[in-house]
């Protein structure tokens, strides 16, 4: 069951991408780079699918997932700031600087695995961006469908993805002592909770091509 839902979510992920890169080819800024994110995304989860099929772990390599979490963290400031009201994108630094900092002193004394300070951060760091756009598109004055708006949908994604990851981590290390088949069923239903998250992506993706399509 593990590696159907492992696969399955691979397929969707690889299936986004591609979508994401041909709308690239046509148009990069309409899409305001979203299919370099998704590139990463896919390159690391399938190097991390093979790595796990050689070597049956992928703990060694823990800080592949720590150089993908500052990349992202980065990213979706960048993307998040863009077209952004001042305060927010203050805001929204002010988010990215406090994660920098909670990421530097944990990864301080091994950077070679991730931990579950970063991953906790990390999640509360896509949370908090969310929050941030919903806010400043609340307070924002167009009257057009916020279901419209591509990034809707990426925060939406982002602010799932977050609340789903916390109640993955917590009882992480304590199952992975007295339950591993609960361990193991947890971790086939995040890929799950994968699969709905780059869904929303794709979803995105369909808004900014109408966008680019010139039909609203």
């Amino acid at each position: 069951m593990y590696s159907e839902f492992q696969l399955a979510y691979l397929t969707v992920l690889f299936m986004v991408t591609t979508f994401s890169v041909f709308l690239s080819l046509k148009k990069q800024k309409e899409q305001e780079f979203l299919y370099i994110y998704l590139i990463v995304s896919c390159l690391l989860d399938f190097l991390m699918f093979v790595l796990q099929k050689n070597y049956m772990s992928t703990a060694k390599f823990g800080f592949l997932y720590n150089i993908y979490i500052l990349f992202c963290a980065l990213f979706f400031l960048v993307y998040f700031n863009k077209n952004q009201s001042k305060n927010l994108k203050i805001l929204n630094r002010l988010i990215f600087t406090g994660f920098l900092l909670v990421f530097s002193v944990s990864i301080f004394h091994n950077f070679m695995e991730i931990n579950q300070i970063v991953g906790m951060s990390f999640a509360f760091l896509y949370i908090l961006y969310s929050l941030s756009w919903f806010y400043g598109k609340i307070m924002d004055s167009d009257q057009k469908s916020i279901l419209d708006d591509a990034r809707f949908w990426v925060s939406g994604g982002l602010l799932f993805w977050g609340v789903f990851f916390i109640l993955r981590i917590i009882p992480r290390y304590l199952f992975s002592k007295v339950d591993a088949q609960f361990l193991i069923f947890s971790q086939s239903f995040f890929f799950f909770v994968n699969i709905i998250f780059y869904s929303l992506l794709f979803v995105s993706l369909l808004k900014y091509k109408k966008k680019q399509d010139g039909y609203y």
